[in-house]
């Protein structure tokens, strides 16, 4: 079972915490992370899910840079300097802001992409849905807006994205984007419940947000929402390549365990497709135990990644990127390179020692490895 609302609400945030941190330096990161701790009334810390408390630890290392590797021994991600966007040039350093990089890498460099270029325009703005790719658990669009000179984009600030076989509208958050005030590419994120059907015919409905010209230095504007002109809605119809349906999710059952504060904890299950690796967790007797003792188990978690290791010997960090919470334990999201065929995946934990005094540095905690293939 998911997580409440509330705690969902953390996790937004945390989410919400990364994509800030490609806007601003690593300084003002940590700082807005510590604001929105204070912030946050007692009765919500004294409720809160230990996995949200791990997401916003997350962000707060992001900010801090610990991901690239190195001080803590992860194989740096890789950056496909080498390798040819094509068309889809423009995403190549959007994708390089992104914990999920990897991903949207291996889509591009196995051709599991769909090249849309449909353009739609309302007024002095134009979105153009550049390209999509898909599988049964997750889609990603690529998606740039521009304007004429009479006015500076602020933000693509609304994707809704609907099933038009069924009707349902499917989740769309918008994860990152890159530009100037003219020319605002992104790419958003949608996830999928593979238990309904594919959807397979999309419409994906766009607006824009833009001020006048010069309004965006102005410190004001933040907080002005009568600076704000906001285009009409712009649709665009897509009915996806057949391959995206066909891409199966493998599900892998490793059984491997380790002991936190004298719980075994297991990683019982780990689903891989195209654009989605997620791994699930089970505490022993875990349904039967108090929201303290998950608590403290899941504080122990301070970190994790998945190392992939392809046929060439060549090894990939697989990110987290997302998860919940569920009565047994929780689910983790991560990267996915499995068009790579990767010959190895490593789970590699980083647990802190004790509860008390100041959290360690990622280098100085003791690492758990549990072989997934």
């Amino acid at each position: 079972m998911n997580t409440n609302p509330e705690e969902q609400a953390l996790l937004a945030d945390a989410a919400q915490l990364r994509r800030e941190r490609m806007q601003i330096g690593d300084t003002e990161a940590t700082e807005a992370i510590r604001r929105g701790f204070a912030n946050r009334s007692a009765s919500r810390k004294r409720r809160l899910l230990p996995y949200a408390v791990a997401a916003v630890v997350l962000a707060v290392l992001l900010g801090a840079g610990w991901w690239q590797g190195g001080p803590i021994g992860i194989p740096a991600p890789h950056t496909a300097k080498d390798m040819s966007w094509g068309a889809l040039e423009r995403y190549r350093a959007l994708s390089a802001k992104d914990v999920d990089h990897a991903t949207l890498e291996s889509a591009v460099r196995n051709d599991y992409i769909q090249i849309v270029n449909k353009s739609v325009s309302s007024g002095p703005y134009r979105i153009t849905l550049d390209a999509v790719t898909a599988d049964e658990n997750k889609m990603l669009l690529l998606y740039t807006a521009t304007a004429e000179s009479s006015h500076e984009i602020k933000a693509v600030n609304s994707v809704k994205v609907t099933d038009l076989n069924s009707g349902r509208p499917l989740n769309a958050e918008l994860q990152i984007s890159n530009g100037d005030v003219h020319s605002f590419s992104a790419l958003s994120t949608v996830m999928l419940d593979r238990s309904q059907p594919f959807p397979s015919r999309i419409e994906v409905d766009f607006q824009v947000t833009s001020v006048n010209p010069g309004k965006l230095g102005d410190p004001k504007t933040r907080a002005a929402a009568a600076d704000f002109l906001y285009s009409d809605r712009m649709k665009i119809k897509v009915d996806l390549e057949p391959k995206f349906e066909k891409s199966p999710t493998f599900v892998m059952q490793p059984d491997r365990s380790i002991s936190i504060d004298g719980h075994k904890v297991v990683l019982s299950k780990v689903e891989m497709s195209p654009l989605l690796t997620r791994a699930t967790f089970v505490i022993d007797n875990g349904s039967e135990l108090d929201f303290k003792t998950k608590q403290s188990i899941w504080d122990k978690l301070r970190y994790m990644t998945i190392v992939s290791t392809n046929r060439n010997g060549r090894a990939v960090q697989l990110s987290p990127v997302a998860g919940n919470g569920t009565d047994e334990g929780f689910q983790q999201i991560f990267s996915s390179i499995m068009l790579d065929k990767p010959r190895s995946l490593v789970l590699k934990m980083y647990l802190e020692s004790d509860d008390a005094g100041v959290p360690k540095p990622l280098k100085d905690l003791p690492v758990v490895e549990l072989k997934i293939k």
